[in-house]
C-alpha cells in the first residue's frame, strides 16, 4: 500500500515537473508572428495606463500658432481595412509563419512589467511606450520579412524600416539653426522660415533604408504623438468625423455657449482633433507623403492623401484595446502592432512602385492649399480644463468603434490567381520555388489560428485581386530616377569655366559635342558649347521652371548642407551641388569666398566651383527631409570617394596621403586655414589620380602675407637701370634728377625697410616718370623758338615713356602685392 502511494506521488512530482518544463518552455522558446502579434498586446500593449494626476502631466511648451496648410475636406479612409486584410493576405501566403523567430514570452512579461509601473504622462513617455511595443517589434518583423525572397517580391523591403526621432541636423528645429533665427515674426503666410518652436519631442520619421552600404532613406510617412491626458478618447471620438475643416471649425459661425456641456464638448473635440490632425497633414504636404499618423497610444489616425486631389485626407481611426476582444477570432489582426506593421507594409509599396511626390507636385498642391494658423498646444491651453472632460451622462455617446461587423480575416487568394494579377499588374511574377503549386481547386493555406475565407469573402476576390493589381502596378517616374548618370570630369568643368577645350575623357562629352554651339578648333578639338556665365544662366533658368528635372538629393549631408546631383539637362553637365538653409547661407557664402581664393589650386587640389543660386529669388524652396527646407546651392565638380572608404593597398595609400598633404600646403599659399580636416573632407578622384579637399565652412581665410615693398622697389628699379631702351634712359635720367632735386626721404625709408605703403611708392614712381616726360620734352624741343614744330615728337615720346613706365611698374606691383 504505501508503495503504491509513493509511485502515485512520483508519478505526480514527474508530471508536475512535465508541466513546469513545458511552461519554462513556452516562455523561453521564440515565438512565431502570429504569437508574437497576439502576446505583444496582451502582455505589453494592454499594460497601458495614463497618468490622471494633473500635477503630474506636462503642459507642453508654449509655442507661437504657425501656419499650416489645411485639408477642406476629411473623410473617411474607406477601403482602409479592405486594404489591411489584403496585406495581412498577401503577407501569410509568401512568409513562413511556422518559424520561431521572434522573441519569448519571458521577455514580454518582463517589459510588460516595466511598462504597467509608468503611467504616460508626457510626450517623451508617450514616445517610449510606443517604442518598446509597437516600433521595435515593427523593425524586428521588417527585419524577419526582408529574409524572405517571396516577401521581397511583393513588398519592397529594402534594408528595413528605420523610426527617428531627432531632427535632421539642418532641419529649423535643430538646435543651432534655432540659435541662428532670430526671433520669428508673425507669418501671414506658410513660411518654414519663420516656424522656429523649440525642438518637437511629438514628432517622430519613418524611413526605408536602402541597403547596407548606401546612405539613402526613403521616408514613409510621419508620425504624431499626443499625449492622451491631452487628446482622449472620448475627445478624439467626437471630434473625428467627416467635415470640411475650413467651413465647420477654422471659419465656424457659430460657437456653443458653455451652458450647453454636449454641445461646447463636441466643438471643443473637433477643433483639438482638427489641429492635431492638420498639424500632421501639414508635414505631409511638405514631405510630399501619402500616409501619416496621429496617435496617442490609446488611438491610431491613419491618414492618407490622395495626390490626384490633395485637399482631400482620409482617416482611419484604429482603438486596438477595444477591436482586438470585438474579434475574438482574428484578434491578433486587430492589436496595434498588427495595425502598424499592415499600414507601414502599405506605405512601403512594392518593388517598382512610384512612392513620393516630386517637388513641383507639391508646389502645385500648396498652391491649391488654405492656411490655418493653429498649434496643438496653443488651442489645448485655450480650452478650459472642464470643458475637455466629457460628463458622465454623455459619455455612453463616445463609445468606441470596434468595426465589429466587417470580417477581419485576411483575404488569402489562389497562389495562381495571384500569379495571373501579379503578371498583369506589370509582369511581376511571384515564385514560391521551392512549394508545390496548388491546383485552381486547392486554396492557398490561410494564416495560422485562422479560420478559412469564407464564402462572402470569395465573392469579392476579383474586386480584392483589381484593389492588389493596382497597389502592385509600377511605374516609370519613380523618385531618383537618373541617379546613375556620370559625373563631368575636373579638367571638363575647369576648362567650362576659362572657355577652353573640352576634356576628351569626360564621360559626357559626346553629350557636350551634340549640343548647339560646340564648335570645333583649328587643331581639331571641341571647344564647350556654352560660356561659363551662360551656363549658369541656363542653370537658374532650369531650377526655376523644375526642382525635379536634372537634380537628385543624394541622402548625404554634413553640419551645413545636403549634396544633390545636378545635370543641365540642356548641355549634359552633370556635377556636385551643396544644398542649405537659410540660417547657414553665410556659411556656404564664405566657403564661396574660399574657392575663389583658391582658383589657381582647382581641379588639383580642391573641386572646380561652379557659381551658386539663391533660390528665394525664384520664390522657391526644395524641401529636402523633414522640416529642411534648402534655400541656396553652390555647384561644384564630383570630388570623388571619402579617402576612408578607398580600398587600396598599404604603399598607394601612402601616396594619396602624400598627394592629400601637397593639397593642404597649396592651401595654405592661398592664406587658407581649413580647421576641419578629416577623412570625410579628403576625396580621392581615380580618374585624375588626385586628392581634393572639400567642406570649407569653417575654414580661416588669411590677408595673404605682403612682401616688403623694398622687394618691390629694387625690382622695379633693377628693370629700369638694368634695360637698355629709348624710354628706360629718359625715365633713368629723370630719376637722377629727382634725387638731385631732394627727394630722396620717402625712397631711401623703403629702402631701408622703414616704410611699408605701397601707393607712395606708386607715387614717387609716376612722379619719376612725368618729370622724365617733362625733362624730354625740354631735351627733344630745345631752346630756340623753332622747338615748337617738335612737340609732335615730344608728344609721341611722352605718351612711350608712360606706356614704358606702366609696363615696368604695375606687373611688378601686381605680382608682389597679389
Amino acid at each position: 500500500m504505501d508503495a503504491s502511494k509513493r509511485i502515485e506521488e512520483l508519478e505526480r512530482q514527474l508530471e508536475l515537473a512535465r508541466q513546469r518544463a513545458e511552461a519554462s518552455e513556452r516562455e523561453t522558446q521564440q515565438l512565431t508572428l502570429v504569437e508574437y502579434l497576439g502576446d505583444l498586446h496582451v502582455l505589453t500593449y494592454a499594460k497601458l495606463t495614463v497618468e490622471t494626476n494633473p500635477n503630474l502631466t506636462s503642459k507642453g511648451p508654449m509655442t507661437d500658432p504657425r501656419d499650416k496648410w489645411c485639408p477642406d475636406e476629411l473623410v473617411p479612409w474607406a477601403d482602409f481595412l479592405d486594404e489591411q486584410k489584403d496585406i495581412f493576405g498577401a503577407l501569410f501566403t509568401t512568409f513562413p509563419a511556422e518559424r520561431r523567430l521572434f522573441e519569448n514570452r519571458a521577455f514580454l512579461l518582463g517589459l510588460g512589467e516595466r511598462i504597467a509601473r509608468r503611467p504616460i504622462a508626457d510626450e517623451k513617455m508617450l514616445e517610449r511606450f510606443l517604442h518598446e511595443t509597437v516600433e521595435d517589434p515593427i523593425r524586428a518583423i521588417v527585419d524577419e520579412l526582408k529574409e524572405v525572397e517571396d516577401v521581397k517580391s511583393i513588398f519592397d523591403l529594402g534594408n528595413g524600416v528605420v523610426f527617428e526621432n531627432h531632427p535632421h541636423a539642418i532641419s529649423d528645429v535643430a538646435e543651432e539653426v534655432v540659435e541662428r533665427q532670430g526671433p520669428p515674426a508673425l507669418p501671414q503666410t506658410p513660411d518654414h522660415r519663420r516656424d522656429l518652436g523649440l525642438l518637437r519631442p511629438d514628432q517622430i520619421c519613418i524611413y526605408r533604408s536602402d541597403d547596407d552600404l548606401s546612405e539613402w532613406r526613403r521616408m514613409l510617412y510621419v508620425e504624431e504623438y499626443k499625449p492622451p491626458h491631452k487628446l482622449s478618447l472620448p475627445l478624439l471620438r467626437a471630434g473625428l468625423h467627416p467635415m470640411n475643416i475650413y467651413k465647420d471649425v477654422v471659419n465656424r459661425k457659430t460657437i456653443p455657449s458653455s451652458e450647453d456641456i454636449k454641445l461646447k464638448f463636441e466643438y471643443n473635440a473637433e477643433k483639438l482633433t482638427a489641429a492635431a490632425i492638420t498639424q500632421t497633414y501639414h508635414y505631409m504636404i511638405e514631405s510630399g507623403l501619402d500616409h501619416g499618423v496621429l496617435t496617442t497610444g490609446e488611438a491610431f489616425v491613419f491618414l492618407k492623401i490622395n495626390w490626384q486631389n490633395p485637399q482631400k485626407l482620409e482617416y482611419h481611426l484604429a482603438e486596438p484595446a477595444q477591436e482586438a476582444p470585438a474579434h475574438s477570432e482574428n484578434a491578433h489582426f486587430c492589436t496595434a502592432v498588427a495595425q502598424y506593421l499592415a499600414f507601414t507594409l502599405m506605405a512601403l509599396g512594392s518593388p517598382g512602385e512610384r512612392r513620393g511626390h516630386g517637388q513641383e507636385e507639391r508646389r502645385k498642391a500648396m498652391k491649391s492649399l488654405k492656411t490655418w494658423t493653429v498649434d496643438f498646444e496653443s488651442t489645448l491651453r485655450s480650452i478650459p480644463k472642464e470643458e475637455r472632460t466629457v460628463s458622465p451622462e454623455n459619455s455612453s455617446e463616445y463609445r468606441p468603434t470596434t468595426y465589429k461587423d466587417i470580417d477581419r480575416t485576411p483575404c488569402v487568394s489562389r497562389r495562381r490567381t495571384r500569379r495571373m494579377v501579379a503578371a498583369e499588374a506589370g509582369d511581376k511574377i511571384l515564385r514560391r520555388d521551392d512549394r508545390r503549386e496548388p491546383s485552381d481547386d486547392e486554396s492557398a493555406p490561410g494564416p495560422p489560428d485562422t479560420p478559412t475565407p469564407s464564402a462572402s469573402n470569395a465573392r469579392t476576390g476579383s474586386r480584392r485581386s483589381q484593389r492588389i493589381a493596382l497597389r502592385f502596378q509600377p511605374n516609370d517616374r519613380e523618385s531618383g530616377q537618373g541617379r546613375g548618370r556620370q559625373y563631368c570630369t575636373q579638367q571638363c568643368l575647369l576648362g567650362l569655366k576659362k572657355g577652353d577645350y573640352l576634356d576628351p575623357d569626360c564621360p559626357n562629352a559626346i553629350l557636350h559635342k551634340a549640343a548647339s554651339g560646340a564648335k570645333r578648333g583649328s587643331n581639331g578639338r571641341f571647344r564647350h558649347p556654352i560660356s561659363h556665365q551662360k551656363w549658369l544662366e541656363q542653370l537658374r533658368g532650369q531650377l526655376a521652371h523644375s526642382l525635379d528635372d536634372g537634380i537628385v538629393p543624394l541622402g548625404m549631408g554634413g553640419a551645413r548642407g545636403v549634396v544633390f546631383q545636378v545635370t543641365l539637362l540642356k548641355y549634359g553637365y552633370t556635377f556636385i551641388s551643396k544644398g542649405t538653409v537659410q540660417a547657414f547661407i553665410p556659411d556656404i557664402q564664405h566657403e564661396s569666398a574660399v574657392y575663389e581664393r583658391c582658383q589657381p589650386c582647382q581641379g588639383r587640389s580642391v573641386p572646380v566651383f561652379l557659381g551658386q543660386v539663391d533660390l528665394r529669388s525664384m520664390h522657391k524652396t526644395y524641401y529636402y527631409a523633414h522640416r529642411v527646407y534648402v534655400v541656396y546651392m553652390v555647384f561644384m565638380s564630383w570630388g570623388g570617394y571619402c579617402i576612408d572608404r578607398v580600398q587600396l593597398d598599404k604603399g598607394r595609400m601612402s601616396q594619396l596621403e602624400g598627394k592629400a598633404r601637397t593639397s593642404l600646403t597649396a592651401l595654405h599659399r592661398r592664406g587658407v586655414i581649413h580647421k576641419d580636416i578629416r577623412a570625410a573632407n579628403i576625396l580621392y578622384d581615380p580618374r585624375g589620380n588626385t586628392i581634393l579637399l572639400i567642406d570649407f565652412e569653417r575654414a580661416i581665410l588669411l590677408d595673404r602675407p605682403r612682401p616688403p615693398i623694398i622687394n618691390v622697389l629694387a625690382m622695379a628699379l633693377y628693370m629700369l637701370f638694368a634695360a637698355q631702351d629709348p624710354q628706360l634712359a629718359a625715365l633713368q635720367r629723370g630719376c637722377f634728377v629727382y634725387f638731385k632735386r631732394g627727394f630722396t626721404d620717402e625712397p631711401c625709408a623703403m629702402l631701408g625697410g622703414i616704410l611699408h605703403r605701397p601707393y607712395i611708392l606708386a607715387y614717387h614712381f609716376f612722379t619719376v616718370a612725368f618729370l622724365s616726360i617733362w625733362l624730354n620734352t625740354i631735351h627733344v624741343c630745345g631752346s630756340s623758338i623753332t622747338g615748337v614744330y617738335k612737340l609732335p615728337w615730344a608728344a609721341l615720346d611722352a605718351v612711350l615713356i608712360l606706356w614704358k613706365a606702366c609696363v615696368v611698374f604695375l606687373p611688378v606691383m601686381w605680382h608682389e602685392m597679389w
